[in-house]
């Protein structure tokens, strides 16, 4: 498990990777802590992502971020690309825009 923290107070804990030979990407599954905090924007987590995986921000895409309601936890899902033309092939473009 891979875990990272945002800012103080704002802890980003990978669960699960998976690398998808065929498609080059590594798929994410995981949660955030945020006690007290907002739910982190998906900048943000982009941002730590790259930097857990040693890739460019642009190379990430976050396919969602949910909150649970009555608790400090969200969970995600991302996919990290080995090039960009994979990632426009296979994200629809409502997601690359979103950031």
């Amino acid at each position: 498990m891979k875990t990272a923290s945002i800012e103080e107070g704002v802890v980003v804990n990978v669960l699960r990777e998976r690398y998808n030979k065929i498609i080059n990407r590594t798929e994410l599954f995981g949660e955030v802590i945020h006690l007290g905090k907002a739910t982190p924007r998906r900048s943000s987590l982009k941002e730590v992502l790259a930097r857990l995986y040693g890739k460019s921000p642009e190379y990430v895409v976050i396919k969602y971020i949910r909150s649970e309601y009555g608790s400090h936890r969200s969970v995600f899902r991302a996919n990290i690309y080995e090039d960009l033309q994979r990632l426009k092939f296979f994200e629809p473009d409502y997601l690359i825009k979103r950031g």
